[in-house]
């Protein structure tokens, strides 16, 4: 008989976790090939009218947003991401560039059939949504959700440690590293499957994969000009450090835009506080395909 890989044992108990909660329509889980051979794969659940799009942040997988897909798949269709070598998508040691990974994106809603939706980002994937729509145009999309991470606007954040690199590189810190950082994004105490699926995820990541994603080829002005162009409804979720991200926003976007600040959260504020953030996103999403509040 083969080992069951620990990824695999995390990913069937957060589903069983997921299951319990009889006021949820149950969590599918697909796989699908991408254009480079690639075994990737995404969670889904509900069958509602509108879509809601999620892609996870930095190394992290689908199932971070399990509380998101439980509770909104009652009023829409909710699909969770996993981006080559994150969560249950195949490990790949080549590359992760910011073209390969936009390709991943673009197979990945063509495999889901994905048409109008609302598209959802968090931390990294805030700017790996924004390039995406940047560099293919979507018809379809009919709302912007930006998760906790700088679009360009007001002043540059603080810089990282100068050790944050060689961490995340070294043989004997790595993993330290690593699951310290994953339990950080947490300012709560999570359901130990997020927690423990999320620690799994950002381990398994290659090492120059990890450094590759996080070294982002823009300047900030690039993420700024997106934003701000956009003619949909945006709705931006941030943590008090970037208030004057949110400000600028309000300021200078003509579009419906929208600043919520979780001052009690840490990162993964949808985790911390998934009552609030599920009950906004499900008002945002309804807004952003009826334009009814």
């Amino acid at each position: 008989m083969k080992a069951v890989s620990m990824r695999k044992i995390l990913f069937t108990l957060a589903l069983l976790c997921s299951s319990a909660n009889s006021l949820s329509a149950p969590i599918s889980e697909h796989h699908f090939y991408n254009r480079d051979g690639l075994r990737l794969h995404y969670l889904e659940a509900g069958q509602g009218a509108h879509t809601l799009v999620f892609i996870p942040g930095w190394l992290m997988p689908a199932s971070v947003f399990r509380l998101q897909l439980e509770a909104l798949s009652s009023q829409f269709r909710v699909l969770a991401f996993d981006p080559r070598s994150q969560g249950q998508s195949e490990i790949y040691y080549g590359s992760h560039t910011v073209a390969v990974r936009m390709n991943d994106m673009a197979d990945f809603l063509h495999a889901a059939q994905v048409h109008d939706y609302v598209l959802a980002g968090w931390s990294l994937g805030v700017l790996e949504s924004l390039d995406f729509i940047e560099r293919t145009p979507q018809a379809g999309l009919r709302g912007l959700i930006l998760i906790d991470n700088s679009i360009g606007a007001g002043k540059p954040p603080a810089a990282r440690s100068s050790t944050f690199f060689a961490d995340l590189a070294s043989l004997e810190r790595r993993q330290q590293f690593l699951t310290t950082f994953t339990e950080n994004i947490f300012k709560a105490h999570a359901p130990d499957d997020i927690t423990q699926a999320a620690v799994s995820s950002v381990l398994q990541v290659p090492v120059q994969a990890s450094i590759q994603l996080i070294s982002q080829p823009y300047p900030r002005s690039y993420w700024r000009g997106i934003v701000f162009k956009q003619t949909i409804p945006v709705l931006y979720a941030i943590r008090p450090h970037l208030r004057e991200q949110g400000e600028d926003l309000l300021k200078n976007n003509t579009t419906r835009a929208q600043v919520e600040i979780f001052s009690d959260s840490g990162h993964a504020m949808f985790v911390d506080e998934p009552q609030r953030f599920n009950s906004l996103v499900a008002a945002f999403v309804q807004r952003s395909f009826t334009g009814v509040p």
